[in-house]
């Protein structure tokens, strides 16, 4: 696994490729606050905005910015068992106040002649933080912390996880991602 991202970010992806069912994760950020509420119904990557949660609010809050990690799982057993572990982990985040929220999404099933359907699902982290000065570093602190605590999480539960863990026990730094 070789990222191009922020090493507080890096933190959060390494801790997700523990699980042998995720294949691949990437991390957007974008600020919020900037995003017209007309511009949520646009294709592409306007598309892939957590929509209902800004309509409840009519957009993003001052400064508010968001993270997306999208999670791509094996379609098997691993995949499967992954998917729930991260519910619950992110559920417990949620519960305990994080600004933090787990979705699915696909694609159309059909694109002109194409089929889509089987090929496009993933689920997205979604992360939310206030920005001040419009400094990234917030986020990617919160980033950074989201990486230890499913760590933890994932130590605290090695025995029922088994051989869904490529590893058993991994104990990341920001340090030790410098390379």
């Amino acid at each position: 696994m070789v990222d191009d991202y922020p090493k507080q970010v890096q933190l959060f992806h390494t801790a997700l490729y523990r699980f042998r069912g995720v294949l691949e994760v990437n991390t957007g950020l974008k600020p919020l606050d900037k995003v017209p509420l007309k511009d949520y119904t646009l294709p592409g990557k306007m598309g892939d905005l957590p929509h209902a949660l800004l309509r409840r609010t009519q957009g993003g809050l001052p400064c508010e910015a968001w993270a997306n990690t999208d999670v791509i799982l094996s379609y098997d057993r691993a995949g499967w068992l992954t998917l729930e572990f991260l519910a619950w982990w992110v559920r417990e985040q949620s519960r305990n106040g994080e600004q933090v929220q787990m979705r699915p999404q696909a694609l159309s099933p059909l694109a002109g002649d194409n089929i889509q359907l089987g090929h496009t699902l993933k689920f997205v982290v979604d992360h939310f933080c206030l920005l001040s000065n419009n400094n990234s570093e917030a986020m990617l602190t919160l980033l950074a912390a989201h990486g230890k605590s499913l760590n933890t999480a994932i130590d605290h539960h090695v025995d029922v996880l088994g051989d869904l863990l490529v590893e058993t026990s991994f104990e990341p730094t920001i340090n030790s991602l410098e390379g």
